[in-house]
Order: C-alpha cells, then structure tokens, then sequence
C-alpha cells in the first residue's frame, strides 16, 4: 500500500510540474506577444542587420 501511495504522489507531482512549466511557458509567450519583446535569435538578426547598415551594406528603411 505504501508503494502504492508513493507511486501516485510521485504522478500527481509530476502531472503538477509539468502543467506549471507549460502554464509558465505559456504566459512568456504572451507577454512575448503582448510587448512584442524579441528572443535571442531576433537580437541576433537585429545586430546583424544594424552592422550592414553601418557598414553600408543596406540603408534603413524610412516612410
């Protein structure tokens, strides 16, 4: 009975982690979304396209 009880703590832990992460995640994603703040490989891709533009490579886009 005891293996049985540790068994189901030890899912019911897990199944509680796991919706913490996905809950966690989905809320980043939001406020992502929301302030429109970019990941690691969006500033790389800025950097890079703000070089070209100092170097001369590009010009900026103007309206």
């Amino acid at each position: 009975m005891e293996q049985v009880t540790n068994a189901l703590t030890t899912a019911l832990a897990a199944v509680f982690l796991s919706a913490m992460v996905i809950e966690v995640r989905r809320r980043q994603k939001q406020l992502q979304e929301l302030y429109n703040v970019l990941d690691e490989q969006d500033k790389q891709i800025v950097t890079e396209l703000d070089r070209m533009v100092e170097t001369g490579e590009i010009e900026p886009y103007a309206e």
